[in-house]
């Protein structure tokens, strides 16, 4: 990729900062990061505007001390999906697993989590290492011909969840509604969901405010007829990376793998994340 003084080539890292995504002074261009928060959604002092972060917590859900208002998350549970003892009633999680997905200590098998650690992604530490999280991290979902393949998502469903004709089983969703959370007439009660729009994000004609969704489009990211304007996604690609039949270009993705990070097997070689930090990039307690 090419790193010069803790910059990259490909993407352009110049002082911690990223040209293809812009990174300037621990910020992204494309989402927008700056003093440690997100532009396209917003965060601020380790918090989300989109949805609201403050001290560790969700606005627009609402986590307050490691919890969720809408869902209701306390002492690491889900009232919503109902978690009590880290285990998910609705999905059924049980000694840290995922029954839809299928998780057993601290891992997702759909995805696989393992250590508190995405596979697909792959985080170690509160890091991210192909997106990468372990304590705490996202696998990867999978997604194929406008699917989920960890949850599974076929004709607008989900399959570990399951959705079928518009609603959820593991939450409970019936005549486009959420039984869980709460919706009735096309909105959320815990979010706040009226004539298909979020209030917590914003949805809106199918869009979302926070984020913004127009048209199968995101407006922070910005996706248009299936493409990302931030990274910039365009069939089923990534511009500001660059992913062209299931590739990245700016990074190099081939075959499901990163050539510029280098990613085989579904993992991270460049970046590298580990206890809160970037190997490729070098990320060390937040920097």
């Amino acid at each position: 990729m090419e790193w010069n003084g803790m910059e990259w080539n490909g993407m352009e890292w110049n002082g911690m900062e990223w040209n293809g995504m812009e990174w300037n002074g621990m910020e992204w261009n494309g989402m927008e990061w700056n003093g440690m928060e997100w532009n396209g959604m917003e965060w601020n002092g380790m918090e989300w505007n989109g949805m609201e972060w403050n001290g560790m917590e969700w606005n627009g859900m609402e986590w307050n001390g490691m919890e969720w208002n809408g869902m209701e998350w306390n002492g690491m549970e889900w009232n919503g999906m109902e978690w009590n003892g880290m285990e998910w009633n609705g999905m059924e999680w049980n000694g840290m697993e995922w029954n839809g997905m299928e998780w057993n200590g601290m891992e997702w098998n759909g995805m696989e989590w393992n250590g508190m650690e995405w596979n697909g992604m792959e985080w170690n530490g509160m890091e991210w290492n192909g997106m990468e999280w372990n304590g705490m991290e996202w696998n990867g979902m999978e997604w194929n011909g406008m699917e989920w393949n960890g949850m599974e998502w076929n004709g607008m469903e989900w399959n570990g969840m399951e959705w079928n004709g518009m609603e959820w089983n593991g939450m409970e969703w019936n005549g486009m509604e959420w039984n869980g959370m709460e919706w009735n007439g096309m909105e959320w009660n815990g979010m706040e969901w009226n004539g298909m729009e979020w209030n917590g994000m914003e949805w809106n004609g199918m869009e979302w405010n926070g984020m913004e969704w127009n048209g199968m489009e995101w407006n922070g990211m910005e996706w248009n007829g299936m493409e990302w304007n931030g990274m910039e996604w365009n069939g089923m690609e990534w511009n500001g990376m660059e992913w062209n039949g299931m590739e990245w270009n700016g990074m190099e993705w081939n075959g499901m793998e990163w050539n510029g990070m280098e990613w085989n097997g579904m993992e991270w070689n460049g970046m590298e994340w580990n206890g809160m930090e970037w190997n490729g990039m070098e990320w060390n307690g937040m920097e």
